[in-house]
């Protein structure tokens, strides 16, 4: 899996992981500092393997979550997008 991310840049240094390691490295140290971490989403959009949500975190932020996937169904690459 790739991931991309601002929110990866300030918290490991990189705006894009690579692989299973990286990407539960970077969500342990995200949930770590936001224990209050939740999400309402507002949209689910389809597209040819691929989907996007769109949500609001528990600071009333907007974001959106591109999800790819291959062809087993599994994640191949996601990016976040916040609005600031």
């Amino acid at each position: 899996i790739v991931f991309r991310s601002h929110k990866a840049m300030r918290l490991v240094g990189t705006g894009e992981l690579r692989g299973k390691a990286a990407l539960r490295a970077y969500w342990t140290r995200a949930l770590e500092g936001q224990p209050d971490l939740s999400f309402v989403v507002v949209d689910v959009l389809h597209g040819h393997g691929m989907l996007v949500i769109t949500y609001r975190n528990q600071r009333d932020v907007l974001a959106a979550e591109t999800l790819r996937f291959g062809p087993d169904g599994l994640v191949i690459e996601a990016s976040a997008c916040h609005k600031p």
